[in-house]
C-alpha cells in the first residue's frame, strides 16, 4: 500500500500561510508522517509532517498547509481533537516568497451558466463543503486506478493564492488528457490520503462529459 501510495504523482497545491516556529516536546513516526507535539510561543499543540528525523528538544521552521479537527490517524489507532498538517519553510526569504504569487485570476474562458472556476472553487472552498459543483475546463493529467480510482487533474486558466490545478477522483471512465470536459463531483476540503498526499481541495465522486 506504501509503495503504491508513493508511487502517485498527484500534485499538491499549498497556498501561502504563516510561518511558525516551535520547540518539539513529543514525536512520533507512522504511516509516511512524522507526528510532533509542539511548544509555539505559549501555545502547544500538534502536527504532521512528512516523515522527518527529529527529536524532542529540536527548533523547527512550518507553515500551514491546513487545520483538521477531531483527526482520526489508521496508522497510529490514535484520535487527535486539532492537528496541523504542515510543510517545510523554504530557504527564501517571505519577501521573495510573496514576489511569487501570481495575481489571482477568477474568471475563465471555459466558464458557462452553472459553472464554476477554478479560482472560485479554491476561494469559497470552506462554503462549498459537502456539494456538488460543475467546472468546466482542460485535462492535463490522468492516473488510472490508483487506491481503485482514477485521479483526473483539470485547469481553466483561472488561479487563487498560486492555486491553478484541481484533482478530481472518480470510479466512472476517466476523459484523456487534453480533452475539454464537464466534470461534475462533490467538494471536499482538507483530505488526508496519508503518505504526505493532502489536499486542501480535492472534488470526489466525479463524473465527466463532453
Amino acid at each position: 500500500m506504501k509503495k503504491i501510495a508513493l508511487s502517485l504523482i498527484l500534485g499538491l497545491s499549498l497556498y501561502a500561510s504563516t510561518i511558525h516556529q516551535a520547540t518539539v516536546e513529543e514525536t512520533l513516526n507512522s504511516g509516511g508522517y512524522t507526528y510532533m507535539k509542539v511548544k509555539d510561543g505559549n501555545d502547544i499543540y500538534w502536527i504532521a509532517m512528512t516523515q522527518r528525523d527529529v527529536k524532542v528538544g529540536d527548533s523547527i521552521k512550518y507553515n500551514e498547509q491546513g487545520w483538521m479537527q477531531n483527526f482520526h490517524s489508521k496508522t497510529l489507532n490514535r484520535d487527535f481533537a486539532k492537528i496541523l498538517f504542515a510543510g517545510d519553510v523554504e530557504t527564501q526569504t517571505q519577501a521573495q516568497k510573496m514576489q511569487n504569487i501570481k495575481p489571482n485570476i477568477m474568471t475563465s474562458k471555459y466558464k458557462e451558466k452553472n459553472t464554476m472556476t477554478i479560482a472560485e472553487l479554491f476561494k469559497n472552498r470552506d462554503a462549498l463543503v459537502g456539494k456538488n459543483v460543475t467546472v468546466k475546463g482542460k485535462v492535463t493529467k490522468v492516473s488510472l486506478n490508483i487506491m481503485k480510482l482514477n485521479w483526473i487533474h483539470i485547469q481553466d486558466g483561472s488561479r487563487f493564492s498560486n492555486m491553478d490545478d484541481l484533482v478530481f477522483t472518480s470510479s466512472k471512465a476517466a476523459p484523456k488528457v487534453g480533452d475539454i470536459v464537464y466534470a461534475i463531483g462533490t467538494v471536499v476540503k482538507d483530505k488526508d490520503f496519508g503518505y504526505g498526499y493532502f489536499y486542501p481541495l480535492i472534488i470526489q465522486d466525479a463524473s465527466f462529459s463532453k
